[in-house]
């Protein structure tokens, strides 16, 4: 499996979670079990997520960010690939809101 590291910032105002590495299927689960935990904490901060270092992003790893996405949260995505990232999790909730007929 692709290695992924992820690293917690709880600050005052902010809750940010960087990703670095592959964010794939089976990795995307222990991601979502580590800000399952860590959001019972989050209370009124806000949310942010730092994919700049992301490798790659697989459709699991992309449902994920499109969750956090629809809870709320703000990417960090200050390189090319980042941007291209946040791109894709938009064009496919919004095609999952068409599919859904909203």
């Amino acid at each position: 499996m692709a290695r992924l590291v992820y690293y917690l910032h709880d600050d005052p105002s902010t809750f940010r979670l960087e990703l670095a590495g592959a964010l794939l299927a089976g990795n995307a689960a222990e991601v979502e079990r580590v800000w399952r935990t860590g959001s019972s904490t989050l209370g009124t901060r806000a949310f942010v997520v730092d994919i700049d270092s992301l490798t790659s992003v697989d459709d699991s790893g992309r449902r994920l960010l499109g969750r956090w996405r629809q809870l709320g949260a703000t990417f960090i995505a200050e390189c090319s690939e980042a941007r291209l990232i946040v791109e894709s999790i938009e064009e496919c909730a919004g095609i999952e809101r068409k599919a859904a007929g909203y």
